[in-house]
């Protein structure tokens, strides 16, 4: 027979999703993104496996999509790696094309 301490603290809400590693590791790399010097273009290349990974998972992160690393600030590169990867606005805000 169960306690009361024991009916109480189950529940549905209490029950937890498995974590997925993929989406851990991605939201290390964001945060490494974020900070200053220490990013490198394998980092980069990476984190856009990663991301497109989860994304085709059915999982859109809400971190920033993949980039190219060094790429100028009007995001020329980038915006032609969005169209051969085929994201829209639709997938994520961020998208430029």
């Amino acid at each position: 027979m169960k306690t009361y301490k024991e009916i109480r603290t189950e529940g549905f809400f209490s029950k937890k999703e498995k974590e997925d590693p993929d989406q851990k590791e991605l939201e290390d790399l964001g945060m490494k993104s974020a900070g200053r010097g220490g990013w490198s273009e394998k980092e980069q290349e990476k984190y856009n496996d990663l991301w497109m990974k989860m994304h085709k998972k059915g999982k859109t992160p809400t971190l920033q999509p993949p980039s190219v690393y060094g790429d100028d600030s009007y995001g020329t590169k980038t915006k032609k790696l969005h169209k051969k990867l085929r994201l829209t606005t639709r997938d994520h805000e961020g998208v430029l094309s």
